[in-house]
């Protein structure tokens, strides 16, 4: 049975959150503030984080960006706020994907399970190294090594390379990014893949060789070469 950890301050929704996601055999814990929610963690371990953005005391990303320190449980925030920025700055604190309120609850419980099945998953890989022009990439320990240094990759971003990986050269539509990597419509809202391959970029490019390179409103092409 998965851990869920709601974090909620209005009582009401998070009480339907939970009861929709037993129904679904979730078991689920209640934190109605960031204090709360964190001492809930240092109690137990979760397999997925609900979190509002706007909390009674702190911001949602801050408390993210804690978490981020020392536990990588899949982070899906569910906030009424759908600004650009608000939901950069919660995808750039960590999170894995970003729903807006009133959520569809089924297309909820597919995000969930996709970042859940992601991150607890390992499937069987050769041991060897597999060598890349920039960087090589372990399969068993899914872990991307550049110039001799292990990138500090989240679950979101591996799976994003492992897909360009799979299509070298070829276009690849915002759509189909989300598709592949959350296992749902995006309902074109781009702004989750593009936060995080922004990210990604950073970590496998420093050096702006052009990896990853920019199909403007259409997707990304990924450069091996």
């Amino acid at each position: 049975m998965y851990q869920i950890l709601i974090v909620e301050d209005d009582a009401d929704l998070a009480e339907i959150t939970r009861i929709y996601f037993s129904k679904e055999g979730y078991e689920s814990d209640i934190a109605g503030t960031c204090a709360q929610a964190q001492a809930l963690l240092k109690e137990k371990e979760y397999d997925l984080i609900l979190l509002d953005v706007v909390l009674p005391d702190a911001r949602g990303d801050t408390l993210c960006q804690q978490i981020r320190s020392y536990s990588n449980c899949p982070i899906i925030f569910i906030s009424c706020l759908d600004d650009s920025p608000t939901v950069i700055n919660a995808l750039k604190s960590g999170g894995d994907d970003y729903m807006v309120k009133p959520v569809n609850y089924a297309e909820l419980f597919a995000r969930a399970e996709a970042v859940i099945r992601r991150s607890s998953h390992r499937k069987k890989s050769p041991d060897a190294l597999q060598e890349y022009r920039y960087f090589s990439v372990d399969p068993i320990r899914h872990q991307v090594i550049r110039n001799g240094e292990t990138l500090d990759l989240s679950s979101i971003e591996y799976s994003l390379l492992q897909t360009f990986l799979s299509h070298p050269g070829s276009l690849l539509l915002y759509s189909e990014l989300y598709e592949s990597v959350w296992g749902s419509d995006s309902l074109g809202d781009i702004r989750t893949v593009m936060v995080h391959i922004s990210n990604l970029r950073k970590k496998l490019d420093p050096d702006h060789v052009g990896i990853i390179q920019t199909v403007r409103g259409a997707g990304y092409i990924f450069n091996l070469s």
